[in-house]
């Protein structure tokens, strides 16, 4: 006989990854393989759009809606500048210079203009913007994700899992909410799995 869901253990998962790793999958399957309920917390609707969750025992709850991207705008500010307008001015002045052997000659020279930003602009995000944004991206996620949390009965789980090193900081003041629930960084699967 089934146990009734109300005296099931359950988790609530934190995990701020833009991709669910394998090994938080493996995790999730152990637990709901033994019958354990999972709060899922994670970034957005892709982290776990390609991944087959049991729905009766995996409950997801997003911090964003749709892209994280959208959520904060210097992010899109970012993407934006750096990447979307040239691309499109890049791509209408290559209509324009691609046809006649007059053109020939700025056509070779938008390309290799092209090409230039292209390396400056990856330069710029993975070497600037990029590395402050992740510094500054638990603290911002954890703001975001109180409001996502409202939906999540924190108090009555057996344990809190901190996945990934994004959400630490949010599982940290979990723990000192509650703290009759143990919190964790390990996905152990004792002693529901055996």
């Amino acid at each position: 006989m089934a146990e009734p869901t109300a005296t099931r253990p359950r988790v609530v998962l934190l995990t701020l990854t833009y991709k669910l790793p394998d090994r938080v999958q493996s995790y999730i399957s152990d637990l709901t393989g033994a019958g354990v309920r999972v709060d899922l917390l994670v970034t957005e609707r892709r982290t776990v759009e390609d991944i087959e969750l049991d729905e009766e025992l995996v409950k997801v709850h997003h911090v964003f809606e749709d892209s994280e991207m959208y959520g904060y705008p210097l992010r899109w500010v970012e993407r934006r500048v750096l990447f979307d307008v040239p691309t499109k001015v890049f791509t209408k002045t290559r209509e324009v210079t691609r046809n006649g052997e007059r053109m020939q000659v700025l056509d070779k020279t938008a390309l290799k203009v092209r090409q230039g930003q292209a390396a400056v602009s990856q330069g710029v995000h993975h070497g600037l913007f990029w590395p402050v944004f992740q510094r500054a991206r638990p603290l911002l996620l954890m703001s975001r994700a109180r409001k996502a949390l409202r939906g999540i009965d924190v108090a009555g789980a057996d344990r809190i899992v901190a996945a990934d090193s994004a959400v630490v900081p949010l599982a940290w003041r979990l723990a000192k909410r509650y703290p009759h629930i143990q919190a964790t960084t390990a996905l152990d699967r004792k002693p529901w799995v055996k």
